[in-house]
């Protein structure tokens, strides 16, 4: 995990986040329902350019402060103004109003959906204003605050708090008695045996996750050898949960440094990554082979762009290219060291590859070395990797967060595969002003821009996954606390302890 500030943060830190901060929203796609949270009710009105949102009386913040309109005027605002990790997302936003102390209203700039952004997964935490005064800061944009929430600090008003922030070894959630949500008969979101005390233990090894819940170690594992699946179906220690996911695999290819800035290039080994092998050997066939960047099941996910296994046309499209007998250097591909997934999709993807004439060295590095390495690219692309193993899940539920963050040029922390096509950003820029208006022109927008990308390739989208988690049988609701808006997370407030 790399931050703990709920205005920039924009990787795993979402495991915990969820739990100790609220957005307005909460989404479920897979029942297309949106869960009031902080904001009790809502409208929107002039053509979805004004949106009103009601708060809930009674919540408060961690440091026993109340949850009001002008700290929701001020959160988003800090996150605005840093202009960091998700806050891309507030783009439509022209001004917030603080109506009264419970009603905040949002003008746009032009028609959003304003209920779809306010349950993002990132960019769209509501905290305390009191965070300038605790970090002793002159402004909210001050980076002692930055500092301060680093240092282990939370400001949220969720169901837990933070107790313990040690990013690389675990963190520590102690139950927040005060929540509202304990309070509300029947939320969905609430359980009365929910556990007072949760902790994330980074533990990167599938295998090593998977002898932890067996032996009582530890009670949830995010991530197993997914060949074991069937027989821990049937192992009574354990429950087996399996959900729709959002979150797929990419290889992103450096297109900047040759012979990757070669476009044929780039298309011969599209066609030469075996997907079906992939998703068969290093998914146990719980994935789908991806067309496209974005997910199936997602709005603006089409069917056309899967790319053909087909070693034949790789090697004519290499010669066309200039490389007959293929490639007089060795190319980096970098994966997470204790991704599971991850390694054996990269063994598979350096084997065939082999047999175009392709040699790859596979490097496995701690993420934060394998994103310090990738974040050179755009300054000298030549230092960078050639080709990166990288997950994406959604934002918030648009095909704009997967296109923009991932290919868009003023996207640079994200956009890992140093594309740059003028025309596709015009395309998608258009395409999500429209979805507030007119969603069938949004997607023909998405379809043609995802059309570029295919023929562009600079990136392979390789799968869309299943999420797959393994919990002790004494604990229930485990599939009621799986959401795929909101991928990694464990809503610890749904579990009931039965033991």
């Amino acid at each position: 995990m790399t931050s703990a500030e709920p205005s920039t943060e924009f990787s795993n830190s979402i495991l915990w986040m969820c739990l100790v901060y609220e957005p307005l929203l909460w989404y479920d796609p897979l029942k297309d329902v949106t869960i009031p949270a902080l904001a009790e009710s809502w409208e929107s009105k002039e053509n979805g350019t004004i949106w009103i949102f009601h708060l809930r009386k009674g919540a408060v913040f961690h440091d026993g402060t109340p949850v009001t309109a002008e700290a929701i005027k001020f959160s988003i605002e800090r996150t605005m103004a840093l202009g960091q990790g998700a806050a891309f997302i507030w783009d439509p936003v022209k001004e917030i109003k603080v109506i009264d102390d419970y009603t905040v209203e949002f003008i746009l700039e032009y028609p959003a959906p304003l209920d779809k952004i306010a349950a993002s997964s990132y960019g769209a935490w509501i905290f305390s204003p009191k965070i300038v005064e605790y970090a002793g800061a002159a402004n909210a944009t001050d980076p002692k605050i930055i500092e301060w929430f680093n240092a282990g600090h939370d400001a949220g008003s969720g169901p837990y708090k933070l107790v313990k922030w040690d990013p690389e070894n675990e963190v520590i959630l102690e139950k927040f008695e005060d929540w509202w949500g304990w309070k509300v008969p029947g939320y969905p979101l609430a359980s009365p045996k929910a556990p007072d005390v949760f902790i994330i233990k980074i533990v990167k090894d599938a295998v090593t996750q998977e002898r932890l819940v067996l032996s009582g170690d530890i009670h949830i594992a995010e991530y197993v050898p997914l060949e074991d699946v069937e027989a821990l179906k049937a192992d009574p220690r354990v429950d087996v949960v399996i959900k729709p996911s959002f979150q797929n695999l990419l290889m992103l290819l450096n297109t900047k440094k040759p012979p990757l800035d070669n476009v044929l290039v780039r298309r011969a080994i599209a066609h030469a990554v075996p997907f079906d092998d992939i998703v068969k050997i290093a998914r146990a066939g719980l994935a789908k082979v991806a067309s496209g960047p974005i997910p199936y099941g997602m709005p603006g996910h089409f069917e056309d762009f899967r790319y053909e296994y087909n070693l034949t046309l790789a090697k004519e499209l290499l010669a066309k290219a200039g490389y007959p007998n293929g490639i007089d250097r060795t190319l980096l591909l970098v994966y997470t060291a204790g991704d599971i997934y991850e390694k054996k999709t990269a063994e598979l993807i350096k084997a065939s590859l082999a047999k175009i004439g392709i040699n790859v060295e596979i490097r496995p590095m701690s993420w934060e070395e394998q994103w310090a390495l990738a974040q050179s690219g755009w300054e000298d692309p030549m230092k960078a990797q050639d080709l990166f193993i990288f997950y994406w899940w959604p934002t918030y539920i648009t095909p704009f967060d997967f296109l923009y963050n991932m290919f868009h040029s003023d996207s640079k922390a994200f956009n890992l595969c140093y594309y740059e096509n003028p025309e596709f950003e015009k395309i998608i820029e258009e395409a999500v002003y429209y979805e507030g208006i007119n969603w069938t022109k949004a997607m023909e927008l998405y379809y043609k821009a995802q059309k570029i990308l295919y023929e562009d390739v600079p990136a392979v989208p390789l799968w869309d996954g299943m999420d797959v988690r393994v919990g002790a049988s004494w604990i229930k609701n485990l599939d009621q606390a799986v959401n795929p808006a909101y991928p990694t997370v464990i809503f610890a407030q749904v579990l009931s302890v039965e033991k």
